[in-house]
């Protein structure tokens, strides 16, 4: 197989890998108000579903980034497809809430590892003025997860129940397993001792972080606008999760937005309107009608389109290449936080005062944060 084809064969295999850890975890949201209401929690309890499948990578990213310096993306890959696939599957099964949780627990170690090893696999066959794009196109992997989980399968579970879907995400990651263990090859790498001293730049931390608030933002209104569409704007279930999924339309441009970042070469400056647009959003959407919140949730997803791809083509600039998987590490770590504090404290809003305005609100500050980190972040 030749060198350009080998190239965007290992993009799409990345692309399905994490697109079937993704299409796992937002499996959740549409079926959400059903799992409230078959096992009696409160919205701070339901939110674990999300939370807890963030939680491992808060702590493990960055030993998994280790792992992806010693042992290559193929094993850690492998190792993470595996353990997603068993979470489903536990979850598909489970009868209990606890086991539920315990299951997000398992995906959540298994998709850490996806998520460090991916973008790591692609900085060895893509060149830094070809990153964008190809950070560009593996960012589909959430909006293309998302419009499935939120249009097919809320439909899906009203028909034969909310576990139906579960056991559809089980076979996809089946499938991407039996991909990934078949066709990923990595170009050669000298390995490196596990060591941490990557973890020592400041500016990744900060591109972390930056990346945490951005997805504290997104995730909590990813998990909880099936709910609040259903609530104030008086949407059935499967229209609430449809006008929620319209966010990832607009996010489906994110090749575009990288292929303008590999030419502008404006990241920051892209990264900063685009956190402004969001923040402003979140402020203007409780005053949406009921008929303009499906183009208006599209013109959201086409503002924060633009920050995924520039957030995954950084670490190649500012790491060197022995530590790009600590780089990828860091930044998974700092998406765990981002998603397992986003949705609960959204929740725990949702609990105290149940209006649209202040929940809203509440995302508006975790995009406001994004903002001025931006700011002070340097690029080199």
């Amino acid at each position: 197989m030749s060198e350009d084809r080998s190239r965007w064969l290992m993009l799409f295999i990345a692309l399905l890998s994490s697109s079937s850890f993704l299409f796992s975890m937002q499996i959740v949201p549409p079926v959400l108000p059903t799992l409230i209401e078959v096992y009696d929690v409160s919205n701070a309890r339901a939110s674990n579903l999300m939370s807890f499948i963030a939680l491992p990578g808060v702590f493990l990213s960055i030993l998994g980034g280790a792992f992806v310096n010693k042992y290559g993306t193929k094993i850690i890959g492998l190792t993470g497809l595996i353990l997603v696939s068993v979470g489903t599957l536990i979850f598909a099964l489970s009868s209990s809430f606890l086991s539920l949780e315990m299951s997000r627990l398992i995906i959540g170690v298994g998709g850490t590892f996806l998520i460090v090893a991916m973008p790591a696999l692609l900085t060895q066959y893509f060149a830094q003025r070809e990153m964008g794009l190809a950070m560009g196109i593996h960012g589909l992997n959430m909006p293309l997860a998302t419009l499935v989980s939120f249009n097919l399968l809320g439909i899906t579970q009203i028909i034969y129940g909310w576990q139906a879907p579960f056991f559809i995400a089980f076979i996809i990651c089946m499938a991407a397993l039996s991909i990934f263990s078949l066709f990923v090859k990595e170009e050669y790498k000298e390995r490196t001792n596990l060591s941490f001293s990557g973890i020592k730049n400041g500016q990744i931390w900060l591109l972390g972080l930056v990346w945490a608030t951005f997805n504290m933002a997104i995730i909590s209104f990813l998990t909880w606008s099936p709910k609040l569409f259903m609530d104030f704007w008086g949407l059935d279930p499967a229209k609430s999760a449809f006008t929620s999924s319209m966010f990832m339309v607009g996010s489906l441009i994110t090749p575009l937005t990288g292929y303008l970042s590999d030419r502008i070469r404006k990241r920051r400056l892209l990264m900063m309107l685009s956190a402004l647009g969001m923040t402003l959003s979140f402020l203007f959407l409780p005053s949406i009608s009921v008929e303009a919140l499906v183009p208006a949730t599209i013109l959201f997803g086409l503002v924060v389109a633009f920050v995924p791809p520039m957030i995954f083509s950084i670490p190649s600039k500012i790491m060197d290449s022995k530590n790009i998987g600590l780089g990828f590490g860091v930044l998974n770590a700092c998406l765990g936080i981002g998603i397992f504090l986003g949705p609960f404290v959204v929740g725990l809003v949702m609990d105290m005062i149940y209006d649209k305005i202040l929940v809203f609100f509440t995302m508006a500050i975790f995009a406001l944060s994004s903002l001025l980190l931006t700011l002070v972040l340097k690029e080199r």
